[in-house]
């Protein structure tokens, strides 16, 4: 799919599935040699102890499943990680390259990259120019796709960007449907 259509569908999605646009966290993770299922990916992310239920996609949780290449984690509430604290992107990233987008009402936003357990860059409120890091050009080939490479993504656009890259995506079909959640310790 061209990187245009991709934005449109990406804004399709955000018009009717509304909830999105007030917070999301959707984390992409691609292992680099050694194959991650879902389960690998979990206990990363809940340590020992964890589960993983059936559930539908609303409230708070944490949702994964395979998408493309790569395991993909949305979670409706964010949180689940932070640019300002990178030690739990980096410990997922050991062994893959995770892409983690975020955003909530307040209009705070970030993409941060991490790959082979180091955090690469952090774009800060979505906007290329900001980009800053250890390797802030990591990610150049895809804001070179943009047509306004130092303007402010929109939420579809940064969406798209991150498909591109990892190959992970959503679709309201999956939204729709009932998921894996990953159950952490001492939840019920």
């Amino acid at each position: 799919m061209a990187h245009e259509d991709l934005v449109a569908h990406y804004q399709r999605l955000l018009d009717v599935a509304q909830f999105l646009e007030t917070g999301l966290s959707w984390t992409a993770v691609q292992p680099l040699v050694e194959p991650m299922g879902i389960e690998d990916v979990a206990a990363s992310v809940a340590g020992p102890g964890f589960g993983i239920e059936e559930s539908e996609v609303e409230g708070d949780g944490v949702f994964i499943d395979e998408s493309g290449p790569s395991i993909m984690l949305l979670d409706l509430e964010g949180g689940l990680f932070s640019h300002y604290e990178p030690s739990r992107l980096e410990r997922l990233s050991a062994g893959a390259r995770v892409w983690h987008l975020e955003w909530n009402v307040n209009g705070n936003g970030a993409l941060a990259y991490a790959a082979d357990g180091r955090l690469r860059l952090v774009m800060p409120d979505l906007r290329p120019a900001d980009v800053y890091g250890p390797d802030p050009h990591a990610l150049d080939h895809l804001l070179r796709r943009l047509p306004e490479p130092s303007a402010r993504l929109s939420h579809a656009r940064a969406m798209s960007l991150v498909e591109v890259d990892s190959g992970a995506y959503l679709d309201l079909d999956w939204l729709d449907s009932p998921q894996c959640r990953v159950v952490f310790p001492g939840e019920e």
